[in-house]
């Protein structure tokens, strides 16, 4: 079951979900009306938000500034966030002012004001990086099907699942007590709702 719980953890990772996110985008036929390249947006998603952040921090366990890639030490986690804060804010920018696509630019800048939250949690307490990153998938996916008449309730409902999976994994593998995972859904999910309802 460990094992398990160490493959849902890594396949299901936080980073991992700008590029999904985009995926459903595709999926529902909006770059149809987007003057924009699906493969091209792909690529620079991934890149940007996972291939690259990934690539810096191998550099950084190799110069020994992190001990590992799951960083369960909270001083570990200052760098990668910071990285991860550079990267959404470059990919934010690349869609910027594509109309069909402001939701999902919406979710990028989220996730960044989410990585300046954590930022400044991590300073005291160690929260789950999971259970933000999931908390934010659904809570985006819930207002997406709020908006378009349902067309995404099916990704709503499994992203809800996937979620209770991944906390599951993470409190298996003993990485968080199930506070740190229940807390980090909670900032993940309520945080993108009072920004879309009362900020945008």
């Amino acid at each position: 079951m460990n094992k398990l719980a160490k493959i849902i953890s890594v396949i299901a990772h936080p980073i991992l979900l700008p590029t999904l996110m985009l995926l459903i985008f595709i999926a529902s036929g909006i770059f149809k009306i987007a003057a924009l390249r699906m493969d091209i947006c792909l690529a620079v998603v991934f890149g940007t938000t996972f291939l690259l952040p990934v690539l810096i921090l191998l550099l950084l366990k190799k110069i020994k500034l992190i001990k590992s890639l799951t960083m369960e030490r909270r001083d570990e986690r200052f760098i990668p966030l910071f990285i991860m804060v550079i990267s959404l804010y470059v990919t934010s920018r690349f869609f910027n002012g594509v109309i069909p696509l402001l939701l999902y630019n919406f979710y990028l800048i989220c996730n960044l004001i989410l990585c300046v939250v954590v930022f400044w949690i991590n300073l005291y307490w160690k929260i789950s990086l999971h259970g933000i990153g999931w908390g934010a998938f659904v809570s985006m996916l819930f207002i997406m099907t709020s908006i378009s008449s349902n067309m995404y309730l099916i990704y709503f409902l499994v992203s809800i699942l996937m979620s209770g999976i991944v906390g599951w994994a993470r409190l298996k593998l003993k990485s968080h007590s199930e506070s740190q995972v229940y807390v980090g859904f909670t900032v993940g999910f309520v945080v993108i709702l009072l920004i879309y309802y009362f900020i945008v």
